[in-house]
């Protein structure tokens, strides 16, 4: 005999028989999204968060006296990340300072000693002047009384006087004009040793401009706006130059995305992409694409494939695909490194 289902019985068939067929539609329903879907867009989950890392590294040795930073510390431009120590650094500044200075004074004296001479220049033209009149006077009375002797209406005694004291202006303007050209050959001469210490000061004045510029290398500033990373670094700690201090993250975050190479002819480059990073599957990121590599990831790789070598085997290649976020407060979240996965809208 068949047994008979109670009331109760039925019920809970009839209510799991409509649960049932509930999950058989949403069942279907959603292998009709997904083939929807994926007709329409192409996707991948090769993909991930991307930022600048600079290493920022030191440009001198010294020991460490400040650090200002902590891990993982946000940063402005311009921030000072380490302080070296840089009392050699700021010797050298001073050193050169001091030559500049003294370079600077020598140039001073030379140019002083050049004033001088063109006084003394001025001088003895001044005494050639009043030399080529007293000439000018003793030379006609030279005449006069040659020819009063002539006609003896003066005596030879006084004829001689005359005539000495001629020759004697004359000897005088010879003297000075000799001492005028003495001193403008000392002239020259003092001008001659300004050029080369001028020269010198513009050598003295790069070195300072140098020593100085050494010394702010003792100042370790980030470079952009980000955060730090690992500090392993600290105070007394001896580095050299070149030497790795720490990691700068910048803000500017993008995607790449690797697409299979039958994928590319399909996405539509115009239209936006839909990003969800696995650490927020409930969140969509937006963005456009602003570049596809010119060639493929292989290509880049150290040591490339070669086909021609050994058993061919076809590997289907992927393009790295840019895409550039769209501004939300959500991209804080993002992180480089972070693995996410892209839909892209196929082309109609």
């Amino acid at each position: 005999m068949t047994k008979q289902l109670t009331k109760g019985e039925k019920r809970l068939n009839k209510t799991l028989s409509i649960i049932a067929w509930i999950f058989i539609v949403i069942g279907l329903g959603a292998v009709g999204w997904f083939y929807l879907f994926s007709s329409s867009h192409v996707n991948t989950n090769d993909a991930q968060v991307r930022q600048y890392i600079t290493p920022v590294s030191s440009k001198v040795s010294g020991f460490i006296t400040k650090v200002n930073f902590e891990e993982n510390q946000y940063v402005h431009k311009g921030d000072t990340l380490v302080v070296i120590d840089n009392r050699e650094y700021q010797n050298q500044v001073d050193i050169a300072s001091a030559n500049l200075e003294s370079t600077s004074q020598s140039v001073a004296t030379y140019e002083k000693a050049v004033d001088t001479k063109a006084s003394d220049v001025n001088v003895v033209n001044a005494k050639i002047e009043s030399a080529k009149i007293e000439v000018w006077r003793t030379e006609k009375d030279y005449t006069r009384f040659k020819n009063l002797v002539n006609e003896d209406a003066a005596t030879i005694q006084q004829f001689e006087e005359i005539e000495a004291k001629y020759k004697q202006a004359k000897a005088n303007l010879s003297a000075l004009e000799q001492q005028r050209n003495v001193i403008n050959v000392s002239t020259s001469a003092e001008q001659t040793k300004v050029a080369p210490v001028r020269t010198e000061i513009l050598q003295k004045k790069a070195q300072l401009k140098n020593a100085k510029l050494i010394l702010s290398y003792s100042y370790v500033i980030a470079p952009y706006d980000g955060w730090v990373g690992v500090k392993n670094i600290q105070v007394g700690q001896l580095i050299k130059e070149g030497q790795a201090l720490v990691q700068v993250v910048s803000e500017e975050k993008w995607i790449v995305a690797n697409f299979k190479e039958t994928q590319l002819g399909e996405i539509d480059l115009d239209k936006t992409i839909k990003v969800k990073a696995d650490a927020f599957p409930n969140i969509v990121f937006e963005g456009k694409v602003e570049s596809l590599s010119p060639a493929s990831g292989s290509e880049f790789a150290l040591i490339k494939p070669d086909n021609a070598t050994g058993n061919f085997v076809k590997i289907e290649q992927r393009f790295p695909i840019k895409i550039i976020l769209k501004k939300s407060k959500n991209n804080e979240r993002l992180r480089s490194g972070m693995n996410v996965s892209v839909s892209a809208e196929k082309v109609n």
